[in-house]
């Protein structure tokens, strides 16, 4: 593998690996007595003002004709991932939600195949497997999943692997940039009446709104995007399952919930699933696009 494009790979790794663990703190931002529908419209909207805003100052802001639909598709499908994301954060615990939504990458990864054309190994297959027993010891009765929280989290999970798979073409033609500005715009327009309730009943967690919009949401779709346009979904898919392992720890270290031995085996099933789902993609698969931010 060329030094650059080894380069550029660990570079994209490394972001996305320290991504991860900053978005396993976002529960803690939730558990605040803030509706998730206000987290999530501020969350958008103060994400997109960023964003357009740099994007304006360093004239990377159009999208060709024939992309505006799948981007519109994208932040239409992110909105309705984030809003039940915060909602299934309320009705039942850390572990329950993330253990549930991170099956999506490795259904991403599965479907990364036939639908994007990436090589998938039989490995992705097993890893999902893994994660489906995983979440299953993570679901059992008595170990505050609800049936609700489960539902919604379901939700949230489904969705997340259609955002990886409209995506990852549109970064790999568009560049991360583009893509992070134009769906939190999108989604920001689907939002904008919860935007506006939010202004004005939830005034005094605005730092709450600008850590969540400005660093979790705006700088990190750009870590995201620019780092997918360098990784096959597999690899992404495997990184970003620090953030289940993570969020586990921060709920246990900061909000109180201490969950039991079998939740934690749960937690470690699922997130040995991403690790297997990725086994046997190659170097050449795994660097991808190489080109600039």
């Amino acid at each position: 593998m060329p030094l650059k494009s080894r380069t550029n790979r660990v570079i994209a790794v490394g972001s996305l690996a320290l991504l991860a663990v900053a978005w396993g703190a976002i529960p803690l931002f939730v558990r605040a007595e803030i509706p998730s529908s206000h987290l999530v419209a501020m969350r958008v909207t103060l994400g997109a003002v960023v964003l357009v805003l740099f994007s304006l100052a360093t004239a990377r802001f159009t999208i060709p004709r024939g992309r505006w639909r799948g981007v519109a598709a994208l932040g239409i499908a992110l909105a309705a991932h984030w809003l039940a994301f915060f909602v299934a954060l309320n009705l039942t615990t850390v572990a329950v939600t993330l253990a549930i939504l991170y099956i999506g990458p490795v259904l991403a990864a599965v479907l990364s195949g036939p639908l994007l054309h990436e090589r998938v190994s039989r490995s992705a297959y097993i890893g999902l497997a893994v994660a489906v027993a995983g979440t299953l010891f993570v679901i059992r009765p008595g170990s505050g999943a609800t049936v609700a929280g489960v539902a919604v989290a379901a939700v949230s999970g489904v969705l997340l692997a259609a955002i990886m798979l409209l995506g990852k073409p549109l970064a790999a033609d568009l560049g991360g940039v583009v893509v992070a500005t134009w769906e939190l715009v999108v989604a920001s327009v689907v939002l904008a009446p919860f935007t506006v309730q939010a202004v004005r009943e939830s005034g005094e967690y605005w730092p709450q709104f600008v850590v969540l919009g400005a660093l979790f949401t705006g700088l990190a779709g750009v870590i995201y995007w620019t780092s997918m346009r360098r990784l096959p979904v597999a690899v992404v898919s495997v990184i970003m399952y620090l953030e289940p392992a993570s969020a586990v720890v921060w709920a246990a270290l900061f909000l109180g919930e201490r969950p039991d031995p079998l939740t934690w085996l749960g937690v470690i099933l699922v997130v040995a699933a991403g690790t297997i789902a990725t086994r046997g993609v190659s170097d050449e698969e795994a660097v991808g696009v190489t080109e600039a931010l």
